[in-house]
């Protein structure tokens, strides 16, 4: 039960900034006329000063929508973010407060105000959840639609011939020139048809089988910061198939806010 709860609620945390205006698009579908062609360093460029714009607070008021075999769920959601520092969310049913969660770089807490009881687990607990090992700091450049885990100091990047995207693939530097490593989490970076923004990322994770698939469609600049709108979320691992939707009510980009989680003296751990 514990197990089914936290892995919507990660999901959640972990894709909080992909939002869903509008019609649905299809994150599969090619464009339809060859794109012209761009040097690679110009992508490498780019996706690394992206990686760097990183606000010091976040804050986003949306409507979520969550979906895999067993649960299919709409809720409320607030987020505030610190960055390098914590991550809180606060979630509603029917304007009722049910889930407070609260993620450090070290810890996991969630009470569960429905149940009465409380999780406290570190971050190893989000991979044995959700299926992928996501750090803190993944957690933050997914929300703020960041490339995630970009680290050009232990990993070579190239280009990918495709005639119709602008994909720019992760490779260990130590494997350059070795043989793949069957372990090693792989990453694709998509940009836009323009060349400024990340459009589009696929990891893979072929230790634990999962692939997880995330659209940025709209974004809207925050006092210099480029913030997804809308997309959506695919992630696909050995036991299920989930989908994340969200639409944002509100955001705002360095407007600190007090982030606060209090475990009432009556609340058990949950089993």
């Amino acid at each position: 039960m514990l197990q089914n709860i936290t892995k919507y609620i990660f999901s959640i945390l972990l894709l909080s900034s992909l939002v869903s205006c509008g019609s649905r698009r299809n994150a599969d579908l090619e464009n339809e006329e060859k794109l012209s062609k761009v040097r690679e360093e110009v992508f490498v460029d780019r996706l690394d000063s992206l990686s760097k714009q990183r606000p010091d607070h976040y804050y986003a008021k949306l409507n979520s929508k969550y979906s895999d075999s067993k649960f299919n769920v709409s809720f409320k959601t607030s987020i505030r973010m610190v960055a390098d520092s914590a991550l809180h969310a606060l979630i509603t049913f029917a304007r009722i407060p049910i889930y407070n969660v609260m993620v450090t770089p070290d810890t996991l807490t969630m009470v569960d105000k429905r149940n009465n009881c409380y999780m406290i687990e570190d971050m190893a607990y989000l991979k044995k959840t959700f299926g992928i090992d996501f750090k803190h700091k993944n957690i933050e450049e997914l929300i703020l639609g960041m490339p995630v885990a970009w680290d050009k100091k232990n990993f070579d990047y190239h280009l990918v011939k495709d005639p119709y995207n602008y994909v720019i693939a992760s490779t260990t530097k130590r494997r350059v020139w070795q043989h793949e490593d069957e372990n090693e989490v792989k990453i694709r970076y998509f940009m836009s048809e323009d060349t400024k923004s990340l459009s589009k990322m696929i990891i893979d994770s072929p230790k634990d089988t999962t692939t997880i698939t995330i659209n940025y469609y709209d974004r809207e600049m925050q006092e210099g910061y480029s913030i997804p709108q809308s997309g959506d979320i695919n992630v696909e691992t050995p036991r299920d198939k989930l989908y994340v939707d969200f639409k944002y009510n509100k955001s705002s980009v360095n407007d600190p806010r007090v982030l606060y989680l209090a475990i009432p003296n009556k609340y058990e751990r949950c089993e």
